[in-house]
């Protein structure tokens, strides 16, 4: 039998000798190696933290110790206050007269008693716009205040210096300026000292008689026993 005479082979393993040690091959296949074991370990510990992480933002959420938005559940969308813009029930500030604009109009044959209110409204610091006549599909009534979706506290306030006024909704009105409409029953204003400046709700009845505030050029008609001119 043959005695293996390589001094590098001990029993059928390679001794790696200085000058393979040092040769470029070793040396990069070596630093390869280094970085792949370095690059694994670095995952695994990723791996270890992001699961620990996970356990514990987990245990906080079961908890209620952390309590994220986007994972409770929704409440039921809640009723709005005012289910019926022709009518709210919610409950409307008293508006400054002097911050708030109205048109008077005049439904009544009585010639002027629109340019007569007008008047008293101006004396109680409201801005008043147009003065004229108007149509209402029953005029046997106080009248009607009408105004759009920004207009419901005006028309309160409205409400509150002519009582028995009707509220009026038009949806497609801009802006916060009221109109009134004057009917039969109109006697005067609320005395200036007893008015109501609390916030309070809009009064708003059934549509009997329904209030239309389509407004008509002709002119009223005048009766014998008024002495006023104008609307």
């Amino acid at each position: 039998m043959a005695r293996n005479t390589d001094p590098n082979d001990w029993h059928g393993h390679h001794i790696i000798s200085e000058d393979e040690l040092g040769s470029p091959q070793f040396t990069t296949d070596s630093r390869i190696k280094r970085r792949r074991h370095i690059r694994h370990g670095v995952i695994l510990v990723l791996v270890v933290l992001l699961l620990a992480a996970a356990l514990v933002l987990a245990y906080m959420v079961n908890t209620r110790t952390l309590v994220i938005d986007a994972l409770e559940p929704k409440p039921a969308a809640e009723a709005p206050a005012s289910v019926n813009e022709a009518c709210p029930t919610k409950q409307f500030s008293y508006v400054d007269p002097a911050k708030m604009k109205v048109n008077v109009l005049n439904a009544t044959q009585i010639y002027g008693l629109a340019g007569a209110t007008a008047t008293k409204l101006k004396k109680r610091g409201f801005t008043v716009g147009e003065v004229g006549n108007a149509q209402l599909s029953n005029v046997q009534v106080v009248g009607a205040v009408r105004s759009g979706p920004d207009g419901y506290a005006e028309a309160m306030t409205v409400q509150r210096h002519i009582k028995g006024l009707t509220y009026v909704y038009d949806a497609k009105r801009p802006g916060k300026t009221v109109d009134v409409v004057i009917g039969t029953k109109y006697k005067d204003l609320v005395r200036e000292k007893s008015v109501n400046k609390k916030a309070g709700k809009l009064g708003c009845t059934p549509p009997k008689p329904k209030a239309d505030a389509k407004k008509s050029t002709a002119p009223a008609k005048p009766e014998p026993s008024t002495q006023s001119k104008g609307d």
